[in-house]
């Protein structure tokens, strides 16, 4: 009983481990036109104009600005909870992002919608729910 219970906890790890590993990488968001870069088990991607530390990522494409992921609020097996800033730095918008499946992966917009996409040359707001690929 105790090697059953000591090899499902090192499963449990693992898996746990292998999950939030999938929060890294460059993924693609076709509606958006948007491409986003992330690691959100380690603060070090660097940001062209972004003075300063590196980041745990963006998203950049026809939106308004370049977002910029700042803080992790919350890393769980297959979503985690981001607070992201343009890079302008005067919208702050709270993101989830959730793992559908190892390719795919879904941006949630939480609370009030601050970020928007261009349309016709106009900032609209975006969907709520955001689908990305990863390449």
């Amino acid at each position: 009983m105790k090697r059953f219970l000591m090899t499902l906890g090192v499963a449990l790890v693992t898996m746990s481990g292998w999950a939030q590993e999938q929060f890294q990488g460059m993924w693609q968001c076709e509606a958006l036109k948007a491409t986003m870069v992330m690691n959100l088990l380690e603060k070090k991607i660097p940001l062209k104009d972004f003075e300063g530390e590196d980041t745990y990522g963006y998203v950049k494409g026809e939106l308004n600005g370049t977002w910029v992921m700042l803080k992790v609020k919350k890393l769980e097996e297959k979503k985690a909870l981001v607070r992201m800033v343009s890079d302008i730095g005067y919208d702050a918008q709270d993101v989830e992002f959730r793992l559908v499946d190892e390719n795919t992966m879904e941006m949630r917009l939480q609370g009030e919608q601050v970020m928007k996409t261009t349309e016709k040359g106009k900032y609209v707001k975006m969907p709520k729910v955001s689908v990305f690929k990863k390449e």
